[in-house]
């Protein structure tokens, strides 16, 4: 440090701060500090360089402050030599800040007081009481910090959404406004949004390229993308629901909000079933209409994915086959590659229907695991309702502790009620996740028994009336997987025999009342 060589009267800079959040806060006002600080510069006979004043920001960093930076560059060109602030939390909230100028004073002999405090850095007690008063004003903002999640958690659990800038399309929230409006020319897009994607079976990719052909903006005035129409079609706000933290799966959770819902469930969910499915078909080839089994055959030899392609006839004419994504190795000379052959679409087409009139119902094992998947469910929700209820005991425990403390004078009335504030807030999330778990509790008991012979039934019936693209919807939405096995024929030909169908989770899809399927079927749209 250099040599103190100080005058009776120091070139005093008078610093001033207020957040935007304090403005109200009697003796936090700049016009309060200024004031109070101007007395005592008099009183200690300091001539007063100049006041620097940042007003309505706030002090967890000094880069984002012009008066800050403009007094450490007085310091720096020898303008001032003290510092004279109402309290330290006014010059920095930040402890890495606050020892950074602690060593620019030192470096620039130039001292430092606080009014509040009492603290002039001229003295070593001095200095060290300035770095722990820093310490706990960092502490104090982020305990401010945590204080603001749980307050935007708590509104979160109670219907409201969090958003105000990024407000989702087909909606609307004016600043100060607690419940998020439907804007009906946005909501009708969304709706166009969700019936391409399950009715008319376009891509991500397709969507954007129609939105912006239309000239139809996002909400933030830009090109719709494959990204954009996925978020759209994954927002469970759209059916009334409002979420918390998607950027952290772990704190992540949904609540029914306030706010008009723009579709209906049924659709939404389905559209969640279809692109729950999509990762099965990311290896191949995006079915299309004339290879609609694209994504779901499978090789009983390698259990490898099957891909498109079109070769041409005798007639030069493109006919779609199917090959083994493995089979391709051979080409490469890839030890043990699968000896798969390529099959015809249509000869495909004949073995799935001469193999689906076969099918009388399901077997045993296929039952038991419907049953085993119910019961799975039920006890998981049991073990969930029951933990829900032992951290509450265990949180009342504490609460009912912490009182008798503060009636034993262990804590402060502030420690009590921050303390039962935070108690509070974890109290009232678990009474309602358990409220909500109860609540659900009866549907899976009594939900019916899944009956996935009410699918073949309705596919055995039905096959023949459907269309390429509807063929193509009922395979996305029922089928999991075709294993096949391809074989050569004396004639030289390649015949396909089905080995087995796996069917998806039809639950989402079955009516809890009459156990058929929410959506129309397909062949009455036929006939």
């Amino acid at each position: 440090m250099k040599e103190k060589t100080r005058t009776a009267s120091l070139k005093t800079a008078i610093y001033v701060r207020v957040s935007t959040d304090e403005q109200a806060q009697e003796g936090f006002s700049i016009r309060a500090q200024i004031d109070k600080l101007k007395t005592y510069a008099l009183l200690k006979d300091w001539e007063i360089f100049d006041i620097y004043s940042d007003e309505g920001i706030s002090g967890k960093n000094i880069v984002d402050r012009p008066a800050i930076n403009r007094l450490i560059d007085d310091i720096n060109e020898g303008k001032v030599n003290n510092v004279l602030v109402f309290k330290v939390d006014r010059l920095t909230r930040s402890t890495k800040n606050l020892l950074e100028l602690v060593e620019l004073f030192e470096e620039s002999n130039c001292a430092f007081n606080s009014l509040t405090e009492s603290i002039d850095t001229d003295t070593p007690s001095g200095r060290m009481f300035l770095k722990i008063i820093g310490i706990f004003a960092e502490f104090e903002r982020e305990n401010l910090a945590s204080r603001l999640k749980l307050g935007l958690e708590r509104k979160v659990k109670e219907g409201f959404t969090l958003a105000n800038h990024y407000v989702s399309y087909g909606y609307s929230k004016d600043k100060g406004q607690k419940v998020q409006v439907v804007l009906p020319h946005e909501a009708k897009i969304v709706n166009e949004i969700f019936s391409m994607y399950v009715d008319e079976n376009k891509s991500f990719t397709s969507i954007a390229r129609a939105l912006n052909q239309r000239k139809i903006p996002t909400k933030m005035n830009r090109t719709w993308d494959s990204n954009a129409i996925k978020n759209t079609l994954t927002n469970p706000t759209y059916i009334g629901k409002v979420r918390y933290s998607l950027t952290d799966e772990g704190k992540y959770f949904e609540v029914d909000g306030h706010h008009e819902p723009i579709l209906e469930a049924e659709l939404f969910h389905l559209t969640q079933e279809k692109i729950k499915n999509m990762p099965q078909l990311s290896r191949t080839k995006r079915p299309k209409d004339r290879n609609y089994f694209c994504g779901v055959l499978t090789c009983g030899k390698c259990k490898g994915k099957f891909t498109t392609l079109n070769y041409a006839n005798s007639k030069k004419e493109y006919q779609g086959a199917y090959r083994c994504m493995n089979s391709l190795d051979r080409h490469f000379g890839v030890e043990n590659a699968c000896k798969s052959l390529t099959i015809s679409h249509k000869k495909m087409e004949i073995a799935f229907s001469e193999y689906i009139k076969t099918i009388n119902d399901f077997t045993e094992t296929d039952s038991v695991e419907i049953d085993n998947d119910r019961a799975k469910k039920e006890r998981e929700l049991r073990e969930y309702i029951a933990e829900c209820e032992r951290k509450l005991d265990n949180l009342y425990a504490h609460k009912k502790r912490t009182m008798e403390q503060y009636v034993s004078e262990e804590v402060t009335f502030v420690e009590y009620k921050e303390t039962l504030a935070i108690f509070s807030g974890r109290i009232e999330m678990l009474e309602q996740e358990l409220e909500k778990a109860r609540a659900d509790l009866p549907a899976v008991q009594e939900s019916p028994s899944i009956s996935h012979d009410d699918v073949i039934k309705n596919l055995q019936e039905n096959w023949d009336y459907l269309n390429n693209a509807e063929r193509m919807m009922f395979l996305q939405r029922f089928i999991k997987r075709i294993v096949i096995n391809i074989e050569k024929q004396l004639n030289r030909a390649n015949s396909v025999s089905i080995e087995k169908i796996e069917f998806n989770d039809i639950s989402p899809l079955i009516d809890s009342q009459n156990k058929t399927a929410i959506r129309p079927k397909l062949h009455e749209q036929q006939r």
